[in-house]
Order: C-alpha cells, then sequence, then structure tokens
C-alpha cells in the first residue's frame, strides 16, 4: 500500500520531506502501482520569484502532487520555518540509478521535452532523441514508449496528449521549463490513464549535450546557479543577480505566495 508523502509547508506550499534515495523509491512506487495520476515538480528560487508574478503558475505549483526542494536555497532557508528539509534533492544527481531501476522493475518511460531536430521534428538530432540515447545506454532494457520534443503550442499539446495516452507509459518525464511543464503534466494527467508525470525542467539539455552541468563541488556547495550565471550571463543575469535577493527577501519578510 502507497503510504503518503511527509510534507513541510513553505511560503504557502507544501515540500516533500523526503532524503534523495526515499524519494526514489516512493516515485518507483507509484510508477508501479499506476492506482492515481501522479503529478512532480520541483521548487527553487526562481520557481518561487515566478510564482508571486504568475498566480496560475502559483496554482499549478500547488496542484501538484508532490512538490520538491530541487534549489539548496530553499533547504536553507526552510529552517527559518520549522526543523527545515533534509536535503536537496535534484533529478540529475540521481537520475542513472533511477532509469536502471525502472529498467529492472519494467516500467516504460516516455519522455517530452527539449528542442527539436533542426531539420524538424524529433529526429536524431533533437534534444530527446540524443538524451534517449545516453539512458538507453545506460540501461538497454529500458523501454522507452514515446519521444517528443517540447515547443508546442495548445493543438500540439492536445494531440501529444493523446499519443501518449495510446502509448501508455508508466512514467513520463516532462522537460519543457517551467511554466510550461507544470501545466502541461497537469492537463495530461487530467485527461489520460493514471501514471507519474515527472516535471524535470532542463534535464534533457546537460544529457543531450547542449550545457555542461557545474562541477560536483559547486553543486554540494549550492553554487550551480554561479556556474550556469557564468555560462549564459545575458540570458540570466536578471534569474539569478535580481532574483536571488528577491527572492531572500520574500524568505526574510515570510510573505506567503498568494495561491488563488
Amino acid at each position: 500500500m502507497l503510504t503518503p508523502l511527509p510534507m513541510q509547508p513553505f511560503l504557502g506550499l507544501q515540500l516533500t520531506r523526503l532524503r534523495t534515495s526515499e524519494f526514489a523509491i516512493r516515485l518507483l512506487a507509484r510508477a508501479q502501482a499506476r492506482q492515481a495520476p501522479f503529478t512532480v515538480g520541483y521548487l527553487n528560487a526562481a520557481q518561487v520569484n515566478l510564482a508571486f508574478a504568475d498566480p496560475a503558475h502559483a496554482r499549478a505549483l500547488a496542484d501538484l502532487s508532490c512538490l520538491y526542494a530541487d534549489g539548496q536555497s530553499i533547504v536553507w532557508t526552510s529552517r527559518r520555518f520549522g526543523e527545515g528539509l533534509p536535503e536537496r534533492i535534484n533529478a540529475g544527481d540521481f537520475l542513472r540509478e533511477f532509469l536502471e531501476s525502472a529498467a529492472r522493475e519494467g516500467l516504460r518511460l516516455a519522455i517530452v521535452g527539449g528542442r527539436p531536430d533542426p531539420a524538424g521534428g524529433n529526429g536524431p538530432a533533437s534534444e530527446v532523441a540524443r538524451a534517449a540515447a545516453v539512458f538507453q545506454d545506460w540501461a538497454p532494457a529500458l523501454t522507452l514508449a514515446y519521444l517528443h520534443h517540447g515547443y508546442l503550442d495548445d493543438a500540439a499539446a492536445a494531440r501529444v496528449g493523446a499519443e501518449l495516452d495510446a502509448a501508455d507509459p508508466d512514467l513520463v518525464l516532462v522537460a519543457m521549463g517551467a511554466p510550461r511543464q507544470e501545466r502541461r503534466a497537469l492537463e495530461w494527467a487530467a485527461q489520460g490513464r493514471p501514471r507519474v508525470w515527472w516535471c524535470v525542467g532542463a534535464l534533457l539539455e546537460y544529457y543531450s549535450g547542449s550545457r555542461r552541468r557545474a562541477p560536483v563541488w559547486m553543486r554540494r556547495a549550492g553554487l550551480e546557479w554561479l556556474f550556469r550565471l557564468a555560462q549564459e550571463p545575458l540570458r540570466l543575469g536578471g534569474r539569478y543577480l535580481v532574483g536571488n535577493p528577491l527572492f531572500l527577501w520574500r524568505v526574510w519578510r515570510r510573505r506567503h505566495i498568494p495561491i488563488r
């Protein structure tokens, strides 16, 4: 029997209180059981700021079945509201072991996200195809039930939702970035059979070779944001140089995200 996840309030949202190993076990169990749609997302400083600016995104985060602390800043500042979260959970840190376990359990995986092939569609140069090749190399027995890039208008999203339901995966990685991925995951979860929908942000960019991850020591020190800023200062300058202080001010003021 599936047990409820332990939760902790954070700025009006509910975050799961689990370590990475236990989180992975619980996620696999829900993918195996398929008792109900189970939508999963993450929270970091940028997500908090986006939720304050966009009430629809705030509502989407609140509506997810499970929300975990992906940003080290969330773990550190959670101590202001109580015991504090045990650790940061980042999909990139345990994805290989997770997919190997999924393959052993015979789970079917779908991936929707990333940039399309420059020649169009989901060809071999698309980020989803390149990342899927890496995943298949890690776990040759893994069943990849469906792949599609993440650049979808509403009409394309409806078609992809129907194709996902026909492919019938146990677990879907939704890698579109916020707020699109949360919106699509909730839409698709409401329309199809029970399965796990896991929003993973820019994960495909790392495994497709489009972007490098920060060194392990920077990730452990909570400095991955600095590595990303150095790589893309024009695109990410506002997010980090303005967004991080804004996030800290909101936490200090204990302001709750307006969820309507």
